[in-house]
């Protein structure tokens, strides 16, 4: 079995089940949203299903889309009107080109080594109708609580932490990955979703 897929199914096996649970980043983004009212969003690494349930309840058609087996089947109980798909980011988004105008990948993007993020990054932008949107959050080199800096040093700021490989980003990092990007919201901040405090980074990014 894939490392990264059998991490996941048995971290999501630890979680009691329970209706996912979504906080409102992406509020801020309403008229962007509105944009693909007719056109499938994806949720891209959907995890427990947060964001598409958010949309799912605003009406929005969602891809609920992970690596994880057990994630993607909980995700399918608790928002049944949601497509729900499993593959591997490294593998390729199977979907036709230019079909897509807004993707969202929100904690999903930073477990991949640099080339293989930019690859990601570049297939993501493949899939995007012209000036479509990625809407996504990312961990922050300031996440010192979820392993910024500790573990075993694979790249710059990228660590295996707890048997789990995580990227970490500063701010040149960003302008660097999103340079061929017009990067229309960047902001850095903490969130409490968690046990403890986490800091990330949020961007929103237009294909060029």
């Amino acid at each position: 079995m894939n490392p990264q897929k059998e991490y996941w199914n048995k971290e999501y096996l630890k979680q009691p089940l329970s209706k996912p649970q979504y906080d409102d980043w992406m509020e801020k983004y309403k008229d962007i949203l509105e944009e693909s009212k007719n056109i499938p969003i994806i949720d891209l690494g959907c995890g427990r299903g947060n964001n598409s349930l958010y949309l799912a309840e605003r009406g929005y058609k969602v891809i609920s889309c992970d690596i994880c087996d057990i994630a993607v089947e909980r995700v399918k109980a608790y928002i049944p009107e949601a497509e729900a798909m499993i593959f591997d980011m490294l593998q390729g988004l199977p979907f036709e080109s230019e079909s897509i105008r807004i993707i969202i990948a929100d904690l999903s993007l930073h477990y991949f080594a640099w080339s293989d993020t930019e690859m990601i990054l570049q297939d993501i932008k493949r899939v995007l109708m012209p000036e479509g949107y990625l809407l996504c959050r990312m961990n922050s080199t300031n996440d010192t609580n979820y392993g910024a800096g500790q573990g075993i040093k694979i790249e710059d700021n990228y660590f295996e932490v707890n048997r789990n490989c995580k990227r970490f980003f500063d701010k040149n990092q960003i302008e660097k990955l999103f340079d061929k990007w017009d990067i229309q919201y960047v902001n850095e901040y903490q969130i409490d979703r968690y046990k403890l405090p986490k800091v990330l980074w949020e961007l929103a990014a237009r294909k060029l």
